[in-house]
């Protein structure tokens, strides 16, 4: 859906007189500056240039909570705001300060190096198989199997947890993130192959035991204990074992253990 433009009431907006003299169609997503010519208790009233003035919705004024409308908005404000929706039925244009917010930010994520930096993201409502994390606003997502067990169970929303990036879909604006690999990071340079270290057992299944290791969830295999011992109901969650790091795998943050001899 499109609009046509007519003249700006205002003298600043020399796009909107530019649009208008070239009959440009606005679009969805478009991205105009305006200035806001009222408030009311739900929207905000904003002239873009258009024929008819646009509706900014307090819940598009930003990324961040806002509970005073007053304390960003002013009469005269000046801004750039993006085309929310365009209803030809009762012709009414909505708008968002927020995507404009967004998609700044987003840009500024980009220009940074993520594909080996962490962040700490506060974890936010469960989304399927995942969770939302929130970070300076943007939000990412995280499945459950990259969230350590403890945080992919939690209802805790005031938790800061590091996480790496693992996708960026710039045209969707969309992130996947690990907080396992963020995690395995920090520690992999304390973790050495061949080195003997003390496990923490978390739990016990049929095929091996799992075991903590400097914070890293790892797996040893029932053939690893029937090698040495009888089997894995010698041991119970909180037995500490001395185990060896026969590997690494850095791109999916595992290791592989054995008993110490």
């Amino acid at each position: 859906m499109s609009t046509s433009i007519s003249t700006s009431k205002f003298d600043f907006n020399k796009f909107g007189l530019l649009l208008s003299k070239y009959s440009y169609q606005v679009k969805k997503n478009d991205i105009l500056a305006g200035v806001l010519i009222g408030i009311e208790s739900n929207y905000a009233l904003v002239d873009l240039g258009l024929d008819q003035v646009c509706f900014l919705p307090i819940k598009e004024l930003s990324i961040f909570q806002v509970d005073d409308p007053y304390e960003l908005l002013n009469i005269n404000f000046i801004g750039e705001f993006s085309i929310f929706d365009i209803n030809t039925k009762n012709r009414r244009i909505i708008i968002s300060l927020k995507r404009v917010e967004s998609i700044y930010l987003w840009n500024r994520l980009r220009q940074l190096d993520f594909a080996n930096m962490i962040i700490y993201a506060k974890i936010g409502k469960p989304l399927g198989k995942g969770k939302l994390t929130v970070f300076n606003g943007l939000k990412f997502f995280a499945l459950n199997s990259n969230l350590p067990k403890y945080y992919s169970r939690t209802n805790n929303k005031n938790l800061f947890i590091p996480f790496k990036f693992l996708e960026i879909k710039d045209h969707f604006h969309i992130a996947h993130v690990s907080s396992k690999l963020a995690i395995f990071s920090k520690v992999n340079k304390n973790l050495t192959i061949g080195s003997v270290y003390l496990g923490n057992v978390t739990s016990t299944k049929d095929f091996g035991i799992f075991l903590n290791i400097l914070g890293i969830r790892s797996l040893l295999h029932i053939s690893e204990i029937y090698q040495k011992q009888k089997g894995t109901s010698i041991y119970q969650p909180g037995d500490q074992i001395w185990l060896k790091i026969l590997s690494k795998d850095i791109e999916r943050g595992k290791i592989s253990v054995t008993l110490e001899s």
